[in-house]
């Protein structure tokens, strides 16, 4: 039996956000033969097991960047919060002019942005939309996704929390520059160690595949690891696989190059 550690975006999900047929049969194949599968990704806990949901698996998840991690059943192993008076500064901060963010706590995500989207009066109460996050309750602040336009000097203020974030850092097609935000010594290799750990699984039985530098702390702690063609140069360097993009259902090319399907 392995645990297989997918990232989301830009992995398991091709460029439209979307599950290819090609993953999403390799996705129940690897189920079936044993396998525990789980998304790694920064989204909130219930956004990472909806693409595993709607083809029916019911999935453990590393969620919220490693800050989030939940057996299959819903039960918490990790719940990492970041400081009182850093969310209280993040929100502040995520409110300027032009700024998205995703602030997620265990129970839902504040998703912030200067106006509100079509669908927000009928978004799930685990996806609250927000012009401000002034009013938010942040007491338990898991994970920050906040992106800020070209030339915003907004991310030289996050220095000052230097010793008590694990920050990760990309830049958009746009030029926007994203940030990951969790506890200090938080990350998706935490997470996965945490849950190999609960879940008795050998190391070498880990297989961890992702696409960017959010990616790589879960690389050390997997037997296997392996790159999306569309990666980062990086996270191909330090991968034992290179495997086809997320276009090209490169997951599950993957998965079948590794030996964990039929």
């Amino acid at each position: 039996m392995a645990l297989i550690a997918i990232d989301l975006d830009g992995t398991l999900l091709d460029s439209s956000g979307g599950l290819s047929d090609g993953n999403a049969q390799a996705l129940r194949e690897a189920v079936g033969r044993g396998h525990v599968v789980v998304p790694a990704t920064a989204r909130w806990y219930q956004a990472a097991c909806q693409p595993f949901n709607r083809i029916g698996l019911t999935v453990a998840a590393i969620a919220a960047a490693g800050a989030d991690v939940r057996l299959a059943d819903g039960s918490t192993i990790v719940a990492a919060t970041l400081p009182a008076d850093f969310a209280r500064f993040i929100a502040e901060l995520c409110d300027g002019p032009g700024r998205v963010a995703t602030l997620t706590t265990p129970g839902c995500a504040y998703r912030r942005a200067d106006e509100l989207p079509p669908w927000a009066a009928n978004a799930p109460e685990w996806l609250r939309p927000v012009t401000h996050l002034r009013d938010a309750d942040l007491s338990q602040l898991l994970c920050v996704l906040a992106e800020f336009p070209p030339g915003d000097t907004a991310p030289r203020e996050l220095e000052r929390w230097a010793g008590q974030l694990t920050r990760h850092h990309a830049v958009s097609f746009r030029g926007d520059v994203m940030l990951t935000m969790t506890a200090a010594g938080v990350d998706k290799g935490t997470g996965l160690e945490a849950l190999r750990a609960a879940l008795a699984i050998d190391r070498r039985d880990v297989v961890a595949i992702g696409d960017s530098e959010v990616d790589l702390p879960m690389f050390p702690v997997a037997g296997r690891s392996v790159a999306m063609a569309n990666a980062e140069p990086a996270v191909k360097d330090r991968a034992t696989l290179v495997t086809a993009s997320a276009d090209d259902d490169g997951v599950a090319l993957a998965l079948q190059e590794l030996g964990l399907l039929g």
